[in-house]
């Protein structure tokens, strides 16, 4: 039997590719290749930080994913990300001279904390807040309940099956 070798796979992964086996690399690999250099560049810098991706599942699912994550190359510092914040929430609402006597370091940590933010080595590395989209339904989604108008066509269907037969003979009692 010939030893099937590893694909050589173009991202480092943090070392989770030794818990894989190798067709789980082997679709990894198959994954990675079909990223774009720029979301090859945001895989990777995913794999620096908290963030980084462990199963093959969600190596497989990343390209439909891209929006999960921000990657902002030319931020490099808290005081970066603190500008950027104050620039994003004040938009001008504070006049330029202001804005430059104001301590952006402070905002930054405070905009880390709330976009569960990282420093790479590629840029700062943020959440966008869009919900991880997977493959395979959701279990809940599998076992969602029948809409109002489904429950009361089977309800007529189990009525009419219940149903004793009409007798058109037969008349209703006369009063």
């Amino acid at each position: 039997m010939a030893d099937k070798t590893i694909p050589h796979i173009p991202v480092p992964l943090g070392g989770v590719e030794r818990d894989f086996s190798r067709e789980d690399l082997a679709a990894v690999a198959e994954a990675v290749a079909a990223l774009s250099p720029v979301d090859r560049n945001l895989l990777a810098a995913v794999q620096e930080s908290p963030h980084r991706l462990t199963t093959p599942e969600q190596f497989r699912e990343f390209q439909k994913n891209t929006d999960y994550f921000v990657l902002e190359p030319g931020v490099k510092s808290l005081e970066d990300v603190g500008r950027s914040y104050l620039s994003w929430h004040t938009d001008g609402l504070i006049p330029a001279e202001l804005l430059k006597t104001v301590d952006p370091v402070p905002f930054g940590k405070h905009a880390m904390e709330e976009d569960h933010g990282c420093f790479t080595s590629r840029g700062y590395l943020s959440l966008s807040g869009d919900e991880w989209e997977h493959e395979k339904p959701l279990q809940k989604e599998a076992e969602k309940k029948p809409s109002i108008r489904e429950r009361l066509e089977q309800g007529k269907k189990e009525c009419a099956v219940k149903a004793p037969p009409h007798d058109k003979g037969r008349r209703g009692p006369e009063l």
